[in-house]
Formats: C-alpha cells, sequence, structure tokens
C-alpha cells in the first residue's frame, strides 16, 4: 500500500508539472504579448511587471506563495506544498517561455487558444492537488469577517481587476480579458473534473423493480441500491439509485421509458471510495 501511495503521489507532482508548464505556455506565448491579461494574483502579476518591469515569473512566486503560507492552516500542509511546487514550475517555465516567440499576434485567436490551453493546464494542476493562484486562499482567510462565499469573492476581486485593466490599456484589452476568464473557467472545471462526469439517478417505481436492476446492470454494467419508499398520493413503491457517466444517461433513459418511473438526475461533485464498474463480457 506504501508503494501504491508513493507511486500515485510522484505521478500527481508529474502531472502538476505538466500543468504549470501548459499554463505558462499559454500566458507567455498567447496571452501576455497580446496584452490580454488573467485573472487574480496571476493577473495582478502581469500589470505589474508591465509597469515596473519586473519579470512576470519572479512576480507571480513572490506575489502568491505567500498567500499559500497563510493559509496553511486552513488548506494543510499537503497542499500548500503542492501549490508551492506547481508555482515553482509555473514561474520556471515562465521565465523559459519568455524568450520564445508568440505564437499569434490576431487578438481572437490568441483568446480561444489562450484560454482554452490556460484552461486546461489550470485544471490538471488542479485536478491533481495543487493551486497556482492565490486569490482564493485570500477569499478563504477573509470570508468569515465579510460573510461572503469566497466564489463571489474571486468573482468581484476578478470584475474590479478587469475594470483597471480597461482603464489602463483600453476597453478592448478589458473585453478581451474577461473573454479569456470565462473560457479559463469552463474549460479548467471541466478538466478538473472529468471528462467523465458522473451523475446520480434516484428512480422510484411501482413496476417489477427487479426487471429494472437486470436491465442497468445487463447494459450498463451498474448495481443499484434499493430500499422501500412511500409516496403522499402513491403509496408505497421502491426506490433505486444508481451511479453512472453522463454519457451512458441516454441508455438509462431508454431503459426507464419501458416502465412507469420517476427519476431524478443530479451532477456528482466527487466520488470518495471505490467507484467500481462491471465489465460485461
Amino acid at each position: 500500500m506504501q508503494k501504491k501511495s508513493v507511486s500515485k503521489d510522484i505521478f500527481s507532482y508529474v502531472m502538476i508539472t505538466i500543468g504549470a508548464c501548459i499554463a505558462a505556455f499559454a500566458i507567455e506565448d498567447f496571452l501576455g504579448p497580446n496584452m490580454i491579461f488573467d485573472g487574480g494574483i496571476v493577473g495582478v502579476s502581469m500589470i505589474v511587471a508591465r509597469f515596473t518591469g519586473f519579470k512576470l515569473s519572479i512576480l507571480t512566486w513572490f506575489l502568491n506563495v505567500p498567500f499559500l503560507l497563510l493559509g496553511w492552516k486552513k488548506r494543510g500542509l499537503p497542499f500548500v506544498i503542492r501549490s508551492v511546487f506547481a508555482m515553482t514550475v509555473f514561474a520556471i517555465a515562465v521565465a523559459i517561455f519568455e524568450s520564445t516567440p508568440a505564437v499569434t499576434n490576431e487578438h481572437l485567436l490568441a483568446v480561444t487558444f489562450g484560454g482554452l490551453i490556460l484552461g486546461v493546464g489550470v485544471g490538471i494542476v488542479l485536478r491533481y492537488g495543487g493551486c497556482l493562484d492565490g486569490t482564493e486562499i485570500v477569499a478563504s482567510l477573509l470570508s468569515p469577517k465579510l460573510h461572503m462565499p469566497i466564489g463571489r469573492q474571486v468573482l468581484c476581486f476578478n470584475v474590479v481587476l478587469y475594470m483597471i485593466i480597461g482603464l489602463l490599456y483600453g476597453w478592448n484589452y478589458g473585453l478581451y480579458s474577461i473573454l479569456t476568464y470565462v473560457l479559463v473557467s469552463v474549460v479548467m472545471t471541466r478538466v478538473e473534473e472529468g471528462f467523465d462526469a458522473q451523475r446520480g439517478c434516484l428512480i422510484f417505481t411501482h413496476d417489477d423493480v427487479n426487471a429494472i436492476k437486470d436491465r442497468i446492470y445487463q447494459e450498463l454494467g451498474r448495481t443499484c441500491t434499493e430500499w422501500k419508499t412511500e409516496g403522499y398520493v402513491g403509496g408505497e413503491n421502491r426506490a433505486l439509485y444508481v451511479v453512472i457517466s453522463q454519457y451512458e444517461l441516454r441508455q438509462l433513459r431508454e431503459i426507464v421509458s419501458d416502465f412507469n418511473c420517476f427519476i431524478t438526475i443530479t451532477a456528482i461533485d466527487e466520488i470518495i471510495g471505490k467507484n467500481v464498474k462491471v465489465t460485461l463480457m
């Protein structure tokens, strides 16, 4: 078990390294040369770098790491270590890509491909337990005092940041940066959660529950949890709970359409423990 845990940790650090390098490539070869700014502390670092002439690679590290250290107790030592590692790799990669030419000077191409690539890089880092931006840490520390959710604080911070960018460099650059931020957020979330996202399905029925379970098992390779329930009007019935991938929803709809069922489907953010899918021969 210990060897497996070490191998898993090594793999996580390798993936964090890859993600940080991808993010640095997007910043230096797509966004930065076209004056398109990322959000959060990295965005602040990009502005300060333009005004002062300091290296972006140095600024991103020195502006981010102190917030991680402040959030040590809140997020835990493993998270801080991985995040400091991610930010260090990111800073080194930014320094390397500073000497490479921009891939494109077309702003729309820079927004589209820079946002996509940056979203993939940041998503990989987050998926494997790291962090490239200390904004969320700051928000988590301020949340008890401001009585404001972390996500809303980050959004407000970035809105103010992009207004400043618009005032300093023109509203076109501010709007391009906002568009990039939205694209990065969508791609980052998808990569972090995984493309094969899971769905929790709760099925209520008066029909032959064993027939439904058999169909789900035979066609999807999934087992169900079953219990007795009672409706206010319908009286006693049966409930089944099954976790499937988003790509299996169409098959599940076809299965339950043959029965008298009531079904609710919810997104699952995380599964802890063993998620076993039976492979049918």
